[in-house]
This record gives C-alpha cells, structure tokens and sequence, in this order.
C-alpha cells in the first residue's frame, strides 16, 4: 500500500506522463515529463521516496528511465489506492461548537483536501490565508480539469447528466466529447491566465490535492514559498475566471 505522500507523487508521474531519471550520487531524482530526458525535468523525486516506490512495485524501469505500473495506474483509476493510502484520515472525535456557542462532541471527518485545509488556516493575525475569491477560483479550476479527462478519480461528479425540451439524455458519446474539449479549452485558457511557474503550485493544491510541503520538497522551492507562489497563482486565476467580489462581465461558465 502506497502512502499518502507516494500517492501524490505516483499522480504527478502519470499527470505529467513523466519517466525518472536515475543516476548515482543524486540525493533527488529528475522526472522529464512526457519521458523526454531532454526536457527540463517537471519535479524532483527525493532518493528516499524512489526507494519507497520502487520496493513498493509501483514504478519499474522502462526505456528511458522508471515509469508508473500499469497495475497501480488502474488502481488508481478506480480509487482503489486512494482509498488505501486516505485511510488513516479517519473519523475523529473532536470538540466543535454549534449554534449558541456551545460546544459538543462529534466524529469529524479530518480527510479534507489541500485546499479546504489552507482554506481553514489563519495567519499570525487571525486571518485567513486565502480569502473566498481565491478558494473559489481554484475550485472553479479542479472542476475544469477533471471535467476536462486529466483527473484520475474524483470524490465529486462534475459533469450531471442532462435532459432536453424533447426529454432526451443529452448524455451521448458527441455530447461528452464536446464537454471534454470545452473543459480542456478552458484548461488552458486558466494557465495561460497564472503563467508558466505558478500554474505548478495551483494545480498541484487545487488539482492533484499536494500539501505545499510536498510542493516545495518536489520541485525544490526554499520552505514557506509555496504558499506566496500559490496565492499569486490563484490571484491571477481569480481575476481570470471573476471570482473577484464585484462586476462579473468576464467570468467564463
């Protein structure tokens, strides 16, 4: 059973179609994406972690270096994994306030996504981290980038089937195509929007749900600066998509 930590990075691979380079003496290993050694690579994997994956069995040395199993990618796919690797976030018992002030017991679920955890955090003021158009806005972009064939699993449907004037299922093979190819359109419209860089940190909170630490240890990054880089990120996809509090001429549906 993978962690939860292996977990993301096995999605990272398979979202960047990524092969690991290895080579001796490296304390973190490159992971070229699209299995192209030429091309800067799209993360760093710690020795640590390609030793954990590869005793796991879940990558195995191809032709340009090692890639994610075919057995873990349909694990995967169907959530099997997931499920394994999320359940030690279990049901807790915990003090929660109600209405009135009181408080009470209750069994509360701590699994919560990346980005509903930064969402809960305040800073040394008291304030929260990221404000509601910024939580808003990259919720706006999972939808799409799950919508739009990129997500393996979900927890959420995004796309409900609909029915027509006629009462026909407006559900055909055409009609979800068409869907995937606008989803995919808006895709990239959103990351031209944040710019090459802090489009990385948006969609590996908001999308592939990484903590920031395991951000920054991936690609780098000095620790604490993944959460400046994610808030400019989500600033700029806020403004893009309108979730701004005021005029919404330029929202995209």
């Amino acid at each position: 059973m993978l962690s939860y930590n292996h977990t993301q990075i096995i999605k990272r691979l398979i979202h960047h179609k990524a092969c690991i380079s290895v080579a001796s003496g490296c304390d973190a290993f490159p992971a070229h994406p699209h299995s192209d050694r030429r091309k800067r690579p799209a993360f760093w994997v710690p020795i640590d972690d390609m030793r954990a994956l590869k005793a796991s069995g879940a990558i195995e040395l191809g032709t340009s270096g090692y890639v994610v199993t075919e057995s873990v990618k349909r694990r995967l796919s169907n959530g099997r994994e997931e499920q394994a690797a999320n359940q030690h976030y279990a049901l807790q018992e915990k003090e929660v306030y109600v209405h009135g002030g009181s408080k009470r017991s209750a069994r509360v679920n701590t699994r919560l996504s990346a980005l509903d955890r930064l969402a809960h955090r305040t800073n040394i003021e008291g304030r929260p981290v990221l404000d509601n158009s910024l939580i808003e806005a990259g919720k706006h972009l999972a939808r799409d980038y799950h919508a739009s064939g990129h997500g393996l699993s979900t927890t959420q449907k995004y796309d409900n089937v609909s029915v027509g004037s006629s009462g026909a299922s407006q559900n055909s093979v055409e009609d979800h195509y068409a869907r995937t190819a606008d989803a995919k359109a808006r895709l990239r419209k959103a990351r031209e929007s944040m710019g090459s860089g802090l489009d990385i940190a948006v969609i590996a909170v908001c999308c592939l749900d990484q903590s920031l630490d395991v951000v920054e240890r991936a690609e780098t990054w000095a620790k604490g600066s993944g959460l400046t880089l994610l808030k400019m990120g989500l600033a700029r996809l806020a403004d893009h998509y309108g979730t701004v509090a005021g005029p919404r001429s330029h929202f995209h549906d």
